[in-house]
């Protein structure tokens, strides 16, 4: 059993959950569809599916105009937003893909928010590593507040949300988890050495965090749901009723079991009992040996897989994806669009969603989901 720090609940979660169920029963100006595909999405967090797996395909209809965070505009609400909504006008999507408005400050933006020196550009926002040797000059973890970042996080979804309703959902940016903020503000090799020699200074650090994690977290279902009534999703685009989060850790592919279950694996069921719905972001070869222990987390709902840069296949990692749905939990795959028709074979329907990865074009992700479509029946 994964022993568990203590949680602090949502404010209010219960009233979160009636506005986005309410919001799911309204169709939306980008997607008419919407009431029937968030019924498929919580089909699929039950284990369950009407029909078909999830089939979440988009692409670029548009190349000559690449799509972006649009950072460079960040500090104009307004412009900002309308870039926003250019990019979700030129984007084709298939099956039950969301049309979202993201407030995308890059990963783990957590970071950003509590004091990393930082660079932007129109696409990208860099933190570095700062941390000393002996943590000295460590952050205040837990106060994101005052910073320059968690006003412009505030301020995005604010502003998405506002125009959110009866058109598109909103979406939040990537917060991070604990050990992903830490290694970007302490550096990879220093966090490795960390955890062997001086593990309690990771430990006070990943119980700090928590509370600024939560402070961001209530921050964005706040402003979006509360507020304005606006649908909520995360950087996935899985429809929920009720809030969720993506815990994630992909600092797990640099150290052993021992090192994750002690260190990171409590907050991880921390954040997922506090959200009250889960999905962790498996990123990559090197994270998967980890997964015995991730599905021995209670409130983990899903696994969502990444098959990581240079092994691009997910077909290789099929018995991985059978122990999770043999397990009881529901998988997210990201997958090429060559290997969709061959997921949907080898692995059960029920609880199964795929992200198609870069398909060719329009033409090419409509005839994917016809074929999709097709060998359902449906």
């Amino acid at each position: 059993m994964v022993s568990q720090a203590p949680v602090m609940p949502l404010p209010n979660a219960a009233a979160w959950a009636e506005t986005l169920r309410q919001a799911a029963l309204e169709p939306l100006e980008f997607c008419p569809d919407f009431p029937e595909i968030a019924r498929r999405h919580e089909a699929w967090w039950a284990q369950g599916c009407l029909g078909r797996p999830l089939f979440l395909g988009s692409v670029n209809a548009n190349p000559e105009r690449p799509l972006g965070r649009r950072l460079d505009l960040v500090d104009d609400p307004d412009a900002w937003l309308e870039a926003k909504l250019a990019d979700l006008r030129q984007i084709r999507r298939a099956g039950d893909a969301l049309p979202t408005v993201r407030a995308d400050l890059g990963p783990v933006a957590l970071g950003a928010m509590l004091g990393a020196h930082t660079e932007v550009g129109a696409d990208t926002l860099w933190t570095h590593a700062f941390i000393d040797d002996e943590w000295s000059n460590a952050p205040e973890w837990s106060s994101p507040e005052g910073s320059r970042w968690f006003g412009v996080m505030c301020a995005l979804i604010e502003r998405a949300a506002e125009a959110a309703p009866g058109r598109f959902v909103a979406c939040t940016p990537d917060l991070g988890g604990a050990a992903d903020v830490l290694l970007n503000l302490r550096g990879s090799s220093e966090l490795c050495l960390d955890a062997m020699t001086q593990p309690e200074r990771i430990a006070d650090a990943v119980n700090r965090l928590y509370p600024a994690w939560h402070k961001a977290f209530t921050a964005l279902y706040s402003r979006a749901v509360e507020r304005h009534g606006a649908g909520l999703v995360h950087w996935l685009g899985l429809w929920s009723d009720r809030p969720y989060v993506i815990p994630a850790c992909d600092f797990n592919f640099l150290i052993g079991p021992a090192e994750f279950e002690t260190l990171f694996l409590p907050d991880i069921a921390r954040q997922c009992e506090t959200a009250g719905r889960a999905v962790f972001h498996l990123d990559g070869p090197g994270a998967a040996r980890h997964i015995d222990a991730l599905l021995d987390v209670p409130g983990l709902d899903a696994i969502q897989f990444t098959p990581g840069a240079g092994t691009p296949s997910a077909l290789a990692w099929v018995e991985l994806f059978r122990k999770v749905q043999a397990r009881g939990r529901s998988l997210v795959v990201i997958t090429p669009a060559a290997e969709v028709l061959a997921l949907c074979e080898a692995l059960a329907p029920e609880g199964l969603a795929l992200i198609v990865d870069d398909p060719a074009g329009p033409e090419e992700l409509d005839a994917l989901f016809g074929e999709f479509r097709h060998l359902f029946r449906v």
